[in-house]
């Protein structure tokens, strides 16, 4: 527990900076607002291009395998019995914000590896299955539009674009990588300190979704990477350091980029909306917990 603790303190202090700054008003809500967009579109793509093209995927295939079977598992069940947005909030995770920070500090860089490797399709994946299910209930364009917005999206193409150089060992002067560097260096404490920024500005969950809420919360912090793990030790067999990276993401809570996805109905956007709130503040807790209960069962 102390190791856990080791690694997720120094990430819960960064996060604390953003708490602070909003709280006591040291900078306008217009700042972060303009930082979350510098910072997911230039800095968080080249941090992904940076450690793709130094380290490569390993095992991708396995990697995906091992992850994505039992999330879309659930998803399919989740679409069937409730509805594809619904299941889109459920499983999809804030893996670059939350994910990696926490998986640096407790696997180092082969745990890094591995979640690259699920970063690299997991917006494709779980966009591109959410629209399949949509085309059952409605497609209108901006929907379409969303789902081809997916293979334009900075962070995909920052591991696409590392992992071709790494795949063909294409080589960049020491001038050019060295501010490559600097720049991937800086995305993750300000992408921890947009985090507090956003936790700081939560509002009270709507009393008349709290019940869904609640439970699509109990899915994906509790449930998913239940399934994940569980999959991954009895059907896939994986090492430690494979389980605990993969059951982190899967512990990760609901990430932000699903909300144009899913506001063609009011009360499931509600629900969606109350449950990122939910689950990146109750992740704080979750989180820690998962960790430790993965390395005690393993």
């Amino acid at each position: 527990m102390t190791v856990i603790l080791n690694a997720i303190i120094p990430v819960a202090l960064v996060v604390l900076i953003g708490v602070v700054l909003v709280k006591w008003r040291f900078v306008r809500a217009e700042f972060f607002e303009d930082l979350s967009t510098v910072v997911f579109k230039a800095f968080i793509p080249v941090f992904l291009f940076v450690n793709v093209y130094e380290t490569g995927l390993e095992d991708i295939g396995t990697t995906l395998i091992a992850y994505f079977t039992p999330v879309l598992i659930v998803f399919v069940i989740l679409a069937l019995t409730m509805s594809h947005r619904i299941a889109l909030a459920s499983t999809f995770s804030n893996n670059v914000l939350v994910g990696i920070p926490v998986i640096l500090s407790v696997t180092g860089q082969k745990g890094l590896v591995i979640s690259l490797a699920v970063i690299s399709g997991h917006s494709l994946i779980l966009f591109s299955t959410f629209f399949l299910f949509s085309t059952r209930v409605n497609v209108t364009p901006s929907k379409f539009k969303a789902t081809l917005g997916i293979f334009s999206n900075p962070v995909i193409l920052g591991v696409v674009l590392g992992l071709l150089f790494n795949l063909f060992e294409i080589p960049i002067p020491t001038q050019l990588f060295t501010p490559l560097q600097m720049v991937s260096d800086a995305a993750l404490p300000l992408a921890l300190i947009i985090l507090g920024s956003s936790l700081a500005s939560i509002r009270t969950i709507s009393r008349s979704v709290i019940k869904k809420t609640a439970l699509v919360t109990s899915i994906k912090l509790l449930l998913i990477p239940l399934v994940v793990f569980s999959f991954g030790y009895w059907v896939m067999g994986l090492s430690e350091t494979y389980l605990l990276s993969l059951t982190i993401l899967a512990a990760c809570p609901t990430g932000i980029s699903i909300m144009p996805f899913v506001e063609a109905v009011e009360s499931d956007r509600k629900v969606a909306h109350n449950t990122i709130a939910l689950t990146t503040l109750l992740s704080v807790i979750t989180i820690p917990i998962t960790i430790w209960l993965v390395q005690t069962l393993y």
